[in-house]
């Protein structure tokens, strides 16, 4: 008879990937890397409450400018940290004041006995927390933690860097994330937006004419490299997408789409700007996103110009008077295209789907997250968890865009 220990581990399936609360396969994998939970712009001086992978938390920075992660609920009688005070050393519950550290002890419970020794005893839920590049980030999973990654958006190395407005968006995060790993949408549902008014003079993203697309496995996770014949013999335009683990999407074509960079710049200089997103999976049906720019062009009104044009993205089609569809309009704006798309899905594993050809960089990437997963349950280290030993590099992702020599196929 098979102990328990020599079982087999069932097989990661498509309907866990989506999954994201405590024990289950998805939720113990994301545990294993620090997640964005907050801007350090949002974070003042009163508690902040975030759900994270189907836990409620409060973020808070004590008046000494330590972070703190606890539990919201305080464990005494159960009411809202989120209301509580922040103090020197840590943060007080309303009700009766029990207060603790940003480790979670408790250090003070006003209404026992002046000898009493019980809050030594009271040790409240609390995970690590640290700051990067003006984002702070958390770590939900067993000790020890691995190191924070020194993402290259978020170290200054001479350039300069944007946080955009945080949006959280009501559907299941891996609809958002595995969206990248299908670039064939680039040109059909964008096309009424800035990929399909970009700069480029051989309209790269073209509806009739799409360019190739090849899927590349990586040490971080996955990228998708998407190529044109360039303007002269022997080159190639080129357009890049990084898809990192556990859930960060980089793009390098927001000058040339967005911001509508003239063409030239794209043959002679190539993408000066890392476009981040971290994704941060709420619960199963919401996902944070927190979106940094960092740009090492020559433009010193870059940011305000990339603004200004998104800001003009406003979808544009005529709806009619009887047309009451939710996400009515939504041609002509990119991150409101992707919504309607996205969101009515539904789950991953729970939907019927009849994929295609076209669809090989999602069946790839579903099956480098499923490996990932698979890892994270028989206790190795998953990809894009980083190694002790390069805690002090500086972690870069591909998302060239521009001219380049033209590869061998």
């Amino acid at each position: 008879m098979k102990t328990s220990s020599a079982r087999k581990l069932k097989q990661v399936s498509l309907a866990d990937i989506p999954r994201v609360g405590p024990g289950t396969p998805a939720g113990e994998w994301l545990r294993k890397y620090w997640l964005a939970v907050s801007t350090a712009e949002e974070l003042h001086d009163i508690p902040k409450a975030v759900n994270v992978l189907g836990e409620e938390l409060v973020l808070f920075r004590d008046l000494n400018g330590r972070l703190g992660l606890v539990g919201l609920h305080c464990p005494h009688r159960g009411t809202s940290l989120e209301y509580g005070d922040v103090e020197d050393r840590g943060i007080r519950c309303p009700y009766h004041g029990w207060l603790f550290d940003v480790s979670g002890q408790c250090l003070e419970q006003p209404a026992e006995p002046k000898d009493s020794v019980f809050c030594q005893k009271v040790k409240h839920l609390s995970y690590p927390v640290q700051e990067l590049g003006g984002l702070i980030f958390a770590y939900l999973g067993p000790q020890p933690a691995p190191p924070l990654p020194r993402y290259s958006c978020l170290v200054d190395r001479g350039g300069m860097r944007q946080i955009e407005p945080v949006r959280t968006n009501d559907y299941n995060w891996f609809n958002f994330f595995e969206n990248s790993a299908d670039p064939c949408h680039i040109c059909i549902l964008h096309r009424h937006t800035g990929y399909g008014e970009q700069s480029w003079g051989d309209q790269f993203f073209s509806y009739t004419d799409m360019p190739d697309f090849q899927f590349v496995e990586t040490d971080y996770g996955f990228k998708v490299v998407m190529t044109k014949p360039g303007p002269s013999a022997g080159t190639e335009f080129v357009d890049t997408m990084s898809l990192a683990l556990p859930s960060i999407i980089q793009v390098g074509d927001t000058e040339f789409v967005h911001a509508k960079v003239d063409a030239v710049k794209l043959m002679t200089e190539g993408s000066q700007c890392e476009h981040v997103l971290f994704l941060t999976p709420n619960d199963d049906d919401r996902f944070t996103i927190y979106t940094v720019n960092y740009y090492t062009g020559s433009d010193p009104q870059f940011f305000q110009k990339l603004k200004a044009m998104r800001a003009a993205e406003v979808p544009r089609h005529e709806v009619k008077a009887y047309d009451n569809r939710k996400y009515m309009p939504f041609k002509g704006n990119v991150r409101q295209e992707d919504i309607m798309s996205q969101s009515t899905q539904g789950l991953l594993g729970e939907r019927d789907e009849r994929l295609a050809t076209s669809d090989k960089g999602v069946i790839m990437f579903r099956r480098i997250v499923r490996d990932a997963i698979a890892a994270a349950q028989k206790g190795e280290r998953p990809k894009g968890v980083l190694p002790k030993e390069k805690a002090s590099e500086v972690v870069y992702f591909d998302s060239f865009t521009g001219v380049r020599k033209a590869s061998a196929r």
